[in-house]
């Protein structure tokens, strides 16, 4: 755990500068390397946290609201552009295991199909399953698909979607709640900080214009 004086030792010194070195305290405000490098590590500490916490509660939701999360993610990643209206979930009706469809364009002439598996943690999602859902894509004529899982795929899976002709994404659990995080899906910033540094070429710049 680091304390304030942790941090202190951490802080740019600004001895090198004559104009400022009697600073109170000789910090600037600047950070060292050492310094991003332990704040980056605490901020991945409480990433890892989140993304656990996201996982287990995905696993207490049902089917139908982990298929609506999928599709709210995909489209924070900007999937589907100005047609968010478009987007549906399928669930349970839809065709050969697809469970939400993505249109690309305002005809729907071409649309990311979705399939969306909420497993018990540590059940890999079979191959055959990948297979299932990449022949629902052929015999829609759909060119894309995202398969997403709680957990993980088995063995062989990317192997076999990266022989495909049309284009499979697998998204195992540590990926999506990675994806989750980075675009605001059911998580909030807590706290934001902004370290600031003396710009000493604001100073440079006002003594050179004044002439001195």
């Amino acid at each position: 755990m680091f304390v304030l004086s942790d941090f202190q030792s951490l802080m740019q010194t600004a001895n090198d500068d004559p104009a400022v070195a009697d600073t109170p305290s000789g910090f600037m405000g600047g950070i060292t390397d050492e310094g991003c490098a332990a704040l980056t590590a605490l901020v991945n500490a409480s990433n890892a946290v989140v993304h656990r916490e996201l996982i287990a509660r995905i696993h207490t939701q049902t089917p139908e609201f982990f298929e609506r999360l999928v599709i709210d993610v995909l489209l924070a990643m900007g999937y589907g552009g100005d047609r968010a209206e478009m987007a549906r979930r399928l669930g349970r009706s839809g065709d050969g295991g697809i469970d939400g469809i993505i249109p690309l364009d305002e005809l729907g002439f071409d649309s990311i199909c979705i399939q969306a598996k909420r497993l018990k943690p540590g059940m890999p999602v079979p191959i055959s399953d990948v297979r299932d859902f990449a022949g629902s894509l052929e015999a829609r004529r759909a060119g894309k698909g995202v398969f997403v899982t709680t957990t993980h795929f088995s063995a062989g899976a990317a192997e076999f979607c990266s022989q495909l002709v049309r284009r499979v994404v697998l998204i195992d659990g540590n990926r999506l709640s990675d994806l989750m995080i980075r675009y605001g899906i059911g998580v909030r910033v807590q706290h934001r900080f902004e370290i600031r540094a003396l710009d000493r070429g604001y100073f440079l710049l006002v003594r050179a214009r004044d002439g001195d």
